[in-house]
């Protein structure tokens, strides 16, 4: 399913606001004179950008949308000064009328609002925690987007609360339950950074490792594709095979996303690093940097294990999502690219058949982790110091 549906007089015209949504949104788009209820079926939002002088035109926007999508799940946006095209969309119940005059941000606000409710629908029936955790970090992702398109500085005021939220959700559902929750989310890129931390808060947790490398590694997987919201839509869940052109777009977006993060975010180094080199191996056969061995730091090492199981995990426009095993089992084949330990580590997790139904990550509170990642030092290297009495590893 897409996300915004544009209605529009002439299907080959595209207008500033069709180019705006298509860096945000899923897009396509049809002519008043040819829309049904397939078209309207098949998406979150339509936006209906035409003139409505034709009659014709108008009975068949009524014929191909119900009277609660169109007051519920339309917005009319007017295409010249004059008023008929207004009456007319206030005339079929289009619920949401926006003016030539305004502004386009007015127009994404209305349809990020329709498409936020959409999603609140959804998640109906799951524990608040959970759904003020998604909802706190899309607000997180809606505001560095902007702040990306403003070429300004990420603001980050949200990342920390969104990370800690992330391993109490899961705490109070268990993991299997984040990832359902997660999966109903309109955004591939936002359902994926999401199952990346939740699987990232899982794998430090089962490691032992302290709170603060904990929260480290799960602002690091928040952000590592930051870069992705500088590439349009259309190419990330695009259907069918890339071309070459649109392939090296996305290699683009390490660089892009650790330069974005640069700019007076007050993004940690790690973090930065983890947004830049999450794509290189230990084999020296990744990008951007062809980073090898002990050039790829701890963090970045786990954060491209649990980056590659989700991405295979997930069910995308152009693939469906492997079973646990059959991802390890790919992974497994990836001989000398990742950490052999680490990666033994999480396969050992994922495939415990008790993994993902328990309500906490936690693992044994016995002995007091020092910080590793924070220190650059691997964690299955690190020493651990007995815990003082009434001290907890987790706070």
């Amino acid at each position: 399913m897409i996300d915004v549906l544009f209605v529009l007089d002439d299907k080959t015209e595209t207008p500033a606001i069709v180019t705006r949504a298509a860096a945000m949104f899923s897009v396509a788009r049809v002519s008043a004179s040819g829309i049904g209820p397939e078209h309207v079926s098949s998406a979150r939002v339509m936006v209906v950008h035409a003139a409505l002088r034709n009659l014709h035109d108008v009975a068949r926007i009524e014929d191909a949308c119900d009277e609660l999508r169109r007051r519920d799940d339309c917005v009319y946006v007017a295409k010249g000064s004059e008023r008929a095209g207004i009456v007319q969309a206030e005339s079929v119940g289009i619920g949401r009328v926006i003016a030539a005059h305004q502004p386009l941000e007015d127009v994404l606000a209305a349809i990020q609002c329709i498409l936020n409710r959409d999603l609140a629908n959804r998640l109906d029936g799951y524990p608040e925690q959970v759904i003020e955790t998604i909802n706190t970090t899309g607000t997180l992702f809606q505001q560095v987007a902007a702040a990306m398109r403003e070429d300004g500085p990420l603001p980050l005021r949200l990342l920390s609360d969104s990370s800690r939220n992330i391993g109490a959700a899961i705490e109070c559902v268990g993991l299997v339950e984040w990832i359902n929750a997660v999966e109903m989310h309109h955004s591939q890129t936002c359902r994926h950074v999401l199952m990346v931390a939740g699987y990232a808060d899982a794998f430090a947790r089962s490691l032992g490792l302290s709170a603060s490398d904990t929260l480290l590694f799960t602002k690091a997987s928040l952000l590592h594709d930051v870069g992705k919201l500088f590439i349009p839509i259309g190419i990330l869940e695009k259907a069918g095979p890339l071309s070459e052109q649109e392939r090296r777009a996305i290699m683009t977006h390490p660089l892009r996303g650790a330069k974005a993060l640069r700019k007076g975010s007050g993004a940690q180094p790690l973090v930065i690093a983890a947004a830049r080199s999450h794509h290189e191996y230990l084999d020296g056969t990744g990008y951007p940097d062809g980073l090898a061995g002990g050039q790829i730091c701890p963090l970045v090492r786990m954060l491209t294990i649990v980056d590659i199981y989700s991405a295979l995990r997930e069910t995308r426009a152009y693939k469906a999502g492997m079973t646990p095993r059959l991802a390890i089992t790919e992974m497994a084949g990836m001989k000398g690219k990742l950490d052999p330990r680490l990666f033994a580590a999480f396969r050992d997790m994922v495939l415990n058949p008790v993994f993902g139904s328990q309500r906490s990550s936690r693992g044994p509170e016995t002995r007091l982790a020092n910080d590793c990642l924070l220190n650059g030092i691997h964690p299955l290297d690190r020493e651990t110091r007995p815990l003082e009495v009434g001290h907890r590893a987790f706070g």
